[in-house]
């Protein structure tokens, strides 16, 4: 009902609704090997770019965890903020209006034990952002493009540029027609990032 409604009001297509509770329970786990990920009521996950609920409202409906949908649209927030509603999610969810480079650098930082971003923004942002919010020994997952013959997709996430944001590669897998990418926490982000919103398109970081 919520993913329906999202599509009435344009924020998601219909295919996305037809697939997006597989692809967002997809985000927690490796496909017929079980759980990846697993969150208890004590965790904290952030969902970069909500929009119109996916992943982050089928993972907090599927996990104890306490969640903060990040979201730039203030449209796209009232909608989210029903939606939790509608889902009696309000005691473990907190929508935040507001540009997620900024919550990495509020009191969030550092607190997250998984980041998700379906669709947020390009590898190297995604990183500076998700990295700065994870706590040491968490994990930030992506919802990664249909896999490429010719290797590009092993390039969208070079060891050398993600170890700069104190990550490493967890490898990837699929569920389904779905492809994610995990990148674990082996240290805090340094200070310096995520950087502004400028300076990450002018000068990427990978």
């Amino acid at each position: 009902k919520v993913l329906e409604a999202a599509a009435g009001e344009g924020f998601l297509s219909p295919g996305a609704v037809l697939a997006g509770v597989d692809h967002s329970e997809g985000f927690l786990q490796s496909g017929e090997q079980g759980p990846l990920i697993s969150l208890g009521a004590a965790d904290l996950a952030v969902d970069l770019g909500t929009g119109g609920g996916l992943p982050g409202i089928v993972l907090a409906s599927r996990t104890r965890a306490q969640w903060a949908f990040i979201e730039r649209s203030e449209r796209r927030c009232r909608f989210l903020e029903w939606a939790v509603r509608e889902l009696n999610l309000g005691i473990r969810v907190e929508v935040i209006n507001g540009d997620a480079r900024e919550l990495a650098r509020s009191a969030y930082r550092g607190r997250a034990t998984l980041v998700t971003a379906r669709g947020f923004g390009t590898p190297a942002v995604t990183a500076e952002i998700g990295a700065a919010l994870l706590i040491v020994g968490g994990t930030l997952v992506v919802s990664e493009p249909p896999p490429r013959d010719d290797g590009a997709s092993a390039e969208r996430w070079p060891s050398v540029g993600i170890g700069r944001l104190g990550l490493m590669d967890a490898g990837g897998w699929h569920s389904g027609m779905f492809g994610y990418r995990a990148l674990s926490a082996t240290s805090a982000a340094p200070e310096r990032f995520p950087r502004g919103a400028a300076m990450m398109a002018s000068n990427p970081i990978f």
